[in-house]
């Protein structure tokens, strides 16, 4: 499956340019997905979590629940400081826990989704996309906890915190099925195959060029 090795998204060629984000880790991370999977129910279970039964990606439906829960959170959420009302309140705790049961499902559809992505762009996009994700529902079920405090404003600011990232996660997301076609027919067949490593361009080159054109 051809990808570019550099994209038109400014913020996606930054998530390509993380040289944290090592090769090596994130081979080891999809091979130790691969492992658990292989573990759990191998190739109908894989197969199953890309959403070969639904005769679309799995993970671009279940996304809705945590953004749209998420949205709907910060929405109530200006809502009741402007109103004071108990009722929007209630509203913005339940879409806050909503969003964190949908992020689990999310959360593992996407991991089965990039562990069978071999080009190292769309490979280290996925994997900042991911980690983003991770944060956002760490600030959100911060966020959940400080509301069980009693301690509503630093929880409205956490789910605001929460929200920017995730919405930048989100955007990655989209870049990964629209340059990379990740979650695409096609990637769902190069999953069939067996894993193989493909080289870094970043090990060679230093870094990825950055193209605003």
């Amino acid at each position: 499956m051809n990808t570019p090795t550099h994209s038109k998204d400014p913020a996606a060629n930054l998530a390509a340019r993380q040289r944290w984000v090592t090769p090596a880790a994130q081979v080891k991370a999809q091979q130790a997905i691969t492992s658990a999977v292989d573990a759990l129910g191998g190739p109908p279970l894989r197969h199953a979590l890309h959403g070969d039964w639904l005769h679309e990606p799995l993970h671009a439906v279940l996304t809705d629940i945590p953004v749209g829960s998420w949205t709907a959170t910060v929405a109530f959420d200006a809502l009741a400081a402007l109103s004071s009302s108990n009722q929007l309140d209630t509203a913005a705790d339940a879409t806050l826990i909503l969003g964190l049961l949908g992020a689990t499902g999310s959360a593992i559809t996407g991991l089965n989704d990039w562990s069978s992505v071999h080009q190292p762009v769309a490979r280290r996009v996925g994997a900042v996309h991911g980690i983003l994700n991770l944060a956002a529902t760490g600030l959100f079920l911060a966020s959940a906890c400080s509301r069980r405090r009693k301690n509503r404003n630093t929880g409205r600011a956490l789910a605001m915190l929460g929200y920017l990232t995730v919405s930048a996660a989100a955007h990655l997301g989209g870049n990964l099925v629209y340059e990379h076609r990740v979650g695409s027919h096609e990637a769902r067949e190069a999953a069939r195959q067996p894993f193989q490593a493909h080289p870094d361009p970043m090990e060679a080159e230093g870094a990825f060029p950055i193209s605003l054109d």
